[in-house]
């Protein structure tokens, strides 16, 4: 490496690209987006649905879907499993929050 004055030593070493980046012939990185979905979906269902049932029957329900098929894929497995709980957990709070608010009109 040669030096020419005013170009710092450290500056090529920010430009010079590594081997294990991304060429035509490595295996694409594997993506989680299905159990992020499922992920945020859970908890928006969850603390949606304590507001309003709809939200988190929906949220759950879709987020239910996007855990399972994640981790059909064999995605991160943390992150599946707690999107699973969480839209499980929406699910019921929204069937809850229908049930109170039925008692509740039906007591008026």
């Amino acid at each position: 490496m040669t030096l020419t004055i005013g170009y710092p030593a450290w500056i090529g070493v920010l430009t010079r690209r590594s081997s294990t980046m991304s060429h035509p012939g490595n295996a694409p990185a594997q993506s989680n987006t299905f159990a992020i979905v499922s992920l945020v979906l859970g908890i928006v269902g969850v603390f949606g649905g304590i507001f309003l049932a709809i939200v988190g029957v929906v949220a759950g329900i879709i987020g239910l879907v996007f855990g399972i098929l994640a981790r059909k894929r064999g995605g991160s497995r943390g992150m599946v499993l707690a999107g699973i709980i969480l839209s499980a957990v929406a699910i019921v709070i929204g069937i809850v929050g229908y049930i109170i608010t039925a008692v509740v009109l039906t007591n008026m």
